[in-house]
């Protein structure tokens, strides 16, 4: 998985160090680590590797193109950081009732996961919010017009985060504001189409992975268990088969990883095993 940060992120950095705000900005590292790598592992978990992430001033986006992925899995992937940064706050607190020492190690870093879910959860681009509010808009609209409505939110935002620099003039100037600003409008304006997920199991990144070698590793498993059950199975590491038995541990038959790629364009990602060997015994 590559890593992009953007120059932000290093000039900001610098700033918090020189007014000896070094501590802060470890919390937010780690905060924003943990939270991509709850993205990462949820996408594997589903299906999907991925291949590069951006790193942004007020925590990693996920934009680009998510071809062949399904609303339910996009919207999962988007949320599955946040949650974590929700996750690790809540523990941190829990913590303090326990053990109130602990308050004065985990203040900051409490601080920084509430601050990074809070503004990825914001239904705009190219934050995970946004990625979620089209996941869940693509399921009644089409995608290219869900996509313009997200993008519009973007706008909205952009214009309210000025509007809010232009009130703090009167109480005191606060550039975070102006940052945000133009941060959500170069994101909406100019999406980024290099961060992406693509499937374990795509043919063009098993060829990739073949140049250096490739262990193939068999696993049993039943008829009753579903495509997408078979998906969540896949691993970067190795290439998969299936050995497909039904409930008296005879062998109906065997099932690759390239095999369940052209299922998965045949069949509904729940389609269980059974089901589609009898639908290719019908087609004989």
């Amino acid at each position: 998985m590559r890593v992009k940060i953007s120059p932000l992120v290093f000039l900001g950095a610098a700033v918090m160090v020189a007014v000896g705000k070094g501590v802060p900005l470890i919390s937010y590292f780690v905060a924003v680590v943990l939270h991509e790598m709850t993205h990462a592992e949820v996408a594997r978990r589903r299906g999907y590797s991925l291949v590069q992430v951006k790193i942004m001033p007020y925590g990693a986006s996920l934009t680009g193109a998510f071809e062949g992925m399904s609303c339910k899995d996009e919207f999962l992937i988007a949320l599955a950081g946040p949650m974590c940064n929700i996750g690790l706050g809540v523990l941190c607190t829990a913590l303090w009732w326990v053990a109130p020492s602990t308050y004065f190690f985990t203040e900051t870093f409490v601080l920084a996961n509430v601050f990074t879910a809070l503004t990825n959860l914001l239904p705009i681009f190219p934050l995970d919010g946004g990625r979620a509010l089209l996941a869940v808009m693509s399921r009644k609209l089409p995608r290219q017009r869900a996509y313009r409505i997200v993008r519009l939110f973007g706008v909205i935002a952009c214009l309210l985060f000025l509007a809010l620099f232009a009130l703090s003039l009167l109480y005191g100037v606060n550039l975070s504001f102006v940052l945000m600003a133009i941060f959500v409008l170069g994101g909406t304006l100019v999406p980024d189409k290099n961060s992406k997920y693509q499937r374990l199991y795509s043919m063009a990144f098993r060829s990739e992975k073949l140049k250096h070698g490739l262990h193939v590793r068999e696993t049993m498993v039943s008829d009753s268990l579903s495509l997408h059950d078979l998906c969540k199975m896949l691993s970067g590491s190795y290439y998969q088969r299936f050995t497909v038995v039904n409930d008296r541990l005879q062998t109906v038959g065997t099932l690759t990883e390239t095999e369940l790629e052209t299922y998965l364009l045949r069949f509904p990602p729940h389609t269980v095993l059974s089901d589609v060997y009898s639908a290719q015994e019908k087609n004989r």
